[in-house]
C-alpha cells in the first residue's frame, strides 16, 4: 500500500507540474532596423536560455513569417498595441514581445516591451544605449530578465494610464523623436508598478483624430478626460516638449480622466533631445514616487555628482616643448581627497636637444595642484600651479654639462570622455622658460 501510494502522489505531482504549462511568448520582429537588423534581434532573442526556461517561444515557421509580413508590421514604424496584441492572438500568444531601433538625436538607441495579449497593457519594458548595430546581442539577456519579470506580474489591480503622444510646441524636436520620449517614459512608468499602463493603440488613436488632439485647441484636462472615457483609463498621461525663451523643457503631467484634475506633473530642462533618455526617468520618479522614494534618489544623484567632481586618475603621455626637449614622455597620477580640485603628481622624462652634435637628457619630477570643472557627462576641465625639479644634462663633443634648476610650473588641459588627457604647461625659473604640450591615455577611477 505503501509504495502504491508513493507512486501515485508521484504521478499526481508530475501530471500538475505538467499542466502548468508555461505561458507562451510571440517575439516580432524589431522595426527600425535595415538589411534584416529587425529579424535577427528578434531571432537571437527568442534563443536567449532565459527566455527559453519562462515561456515557450512560438517558433518563427513560415506561415508565422507571413502572417507578420500580412499586417505590414516591419513598415508601421511606430506600432500600436492593437497590432501587437493583435498578432499575438492570431499566434495563440499569452505575450508578445516588440522592440524598435531608434535614432534619437546622437543617440543609437533600442527599445524593447513585453505586451499582455489579453489586457493590451504594456506590462514592463527596457531601453539601453548601442554604439554599433553588432552590439545589440550583448544587451539583450538584460532585457530579457526585465520581460521575465514583468509578465509575472498581476497588474489586474492597478490604476489604467493612458500615455498619449507627445505634443510638440517647439522645432527642436521632431515627430519621431518625441514619440520615441513618450515610449521611454511610458517604460520608466509600467516598469514601477503603480499603474497598469495602455499605451497606443487603434482606439486611442480614433479619439486622438476625433479630438485633434495637437491642435483643436483642447486643454490636457479636457484631452484626458475625452481620452480616457474613450479607452476605459482612469489617468491619462500628458506630456509635451516646449520652449521659454531660450530654454528648452520636457513638461509632463498624470490627470485624472474623471474630471481632468492634476495629480502629479513636473518638468526638466534640456540643451538637445538625447537629454530626454536619463531625464524621462527622472520624470517618472517624480510623477509616481513618494516623497521618501524621491528623496532617497536625491541622495544618490548627489552622490552620483561628488563622485562626479573627484578627479582620481593614473596616465601616460606623450609631448613637445619643441625646443629642448623635443620629446617628452610623462606618467602622472592624480589624488582628489576634495570635490572640484585634485593634486597631480608626475614625471617626465626629455630627449632629444634639437641642436646638431649635442646629445640631452632630462628627468623632471614635479607636483601641481589644480582646479577641476567636470563637463556635464564624462572628463572636465581643469587649471592649476605648481613645480619641480629639472635634472638635465647637455652632451656637447668637448664635454658634459648638466642643468639642475628648480621650475614654477602652470598647467591647463581637457579630460575628454575619461579617456583622453590633453595639456599645456608652462615652465619657468624666472628667468628662462619653456612650454610642453602632451596627450595621453588616463584612466579616471570611479
Amino acid at each position: 500500500m505503501k509504495k502504491l501510494l508513493a507512486v501515485v502522489l508521484f504521478t499526481a505531482c508530475t501530471a500538475l507540474a505538467f499542466s502548468q504549462e508555461k505561458p507562451r511568448l510571440a517575439i516580432l520582429p524589431f522595426t527600425g532596423g535595415t538589411d534584416g537588423d529587425g529579424e535577427t534581434i528578434a531571432q537571437i532573442f527568442s534563443i536567449q536560455q532565459e527566455i527559453l526556461e519562462a515561456f515557450t517561444v512560438v517558433p518563427r515557421t513560415n506561415a508565422v513569417n507571413a502572417l507578420i509580413a500580412e499586417q505590414n508590421f516591419q513598415l508601421s514604424g511606430y506600432t500600436d498595441s492593437d497590432t501587437i496584441a493583435g498578432l499575438g492572438k492570431m499566434l495563440n500568444a499569452d505575450f508578445v514581445v516588440s522592440g524598435h531601433i531608434r535614432r534619437l538625436g546622437n543617440s543609437n538607441l533600442i527599445i524593447a516591451t513585453i505586451v499582455n495579449v489579453e489586457s493590451f497593457e504594456q506590462m514592463a519594458g527596457d531601453y539601453r544605449l548601442y554604439r554599433n548595430i553588432e552590439d545589440i546581442p550583448d544587451l539583450l539577456p538584460a532585457i530579457s530578465g526585465k520581460m521575465i519579470t514583468a509578465s509575472k506580474r498581476d497588474t489586474s489591480r492597478l490604476p489604467k494610464l493612458a500615455v498619449a503622444p507627445f505634443s510638440i510646441a517647439n522645432t527642436g524636436v521632431n515627430v519621431q523623436d518625441a514619440e520615441t520620449l513618450a515610449q521611454i517614459l511610458a517604460i520608466e512608468i509600467s516598469n514601477t508598478g503603480k499603474y497598469a499602463v495602455l499605451p497606443r493603440t487603434a482606439t486611442m488613436q480614433a479619439a486622438l483624430r476625433e479630438l485633434d488632439y495637437q491642435m483643436s485647441g483642447y486643454t490636457a484636462e479636457e484631452g484626458a478626460k475625452a481620452l480616457g472615457r474613450a479607452i476605459n483609463a482612469e489617468y491619462v498621461l500628458s506630456a509635451d516638449s516646449r520652449s521659454l525663451g531660450s530654454v528648452n523643457m520636457f513638461i509632463a503631467q498624470i490627470l485624472h480622466a474623471e474630471d481632468g484634475s492634476l495629480l502629479a506633473g513636473d518638468r526638466r530642462e534640456y540643451r538637445i533631445v538625447d537629454d530626454g533618455i536619463s531625464l524621462m526617468e527622472e520624470l517618472s520618479l517624480y510623477l509616481t514616487g513618494t516623497s521618501e522614494q524621491i528623496s532617497r534618489w536625491q541622495q544618490e544623484q548627489q552622490k552620483r555628482d561628488a563622485d562626479k567632481a573627484h578627479y582620481w586618475t593614473v596616465g601616460v603621455s606623450l609631448g613637445s616643448s619643441f625646443v629642448t626637449p623635443w620629446l617628452i614622455g610623462t606618467i602622472h597620477a592624480t589624488i582628489a581627497p576634495f570635490r572640484k580640485s585634485f593634486l597631480e603628481i608626475g614625471f617626465d622624462f626629455g630627449i632629444i636637444s634639437g641642436v646638431e652634435d649635442v646629445g640631452y637628457y632630462s628627468m623632471y619630477p614635479y607636483a601641481h595642484y589644480a582646479v577641476f570643472l567636470p563637463f556635464e557627462k564624462k572628463g572636465g576641465w581643469y587649471i592649476g600651479a605648481g613645480g619641480g625639479y629639472m635634472i638635465a644634462e647637455l652632451d656637447y663633443p668637448e664635454g658634459k654639462v648638466p642643468k639642475n634648476t628648480p621650475l614654477a610650473g602652470f598647467t591647463t588641459g581637457f579630460n575628454i570622455g575619461n579617456v583622453v588627457d590633453l595639456s599645456y604647461t608652462l615652465r619657468t625659473n624666472f628667468s628662462t622658460m619653456d612650454n610642453k604640450v602632451s596627450v595621453g591615455y588616463t584612466y579616471r577611477f570611479k
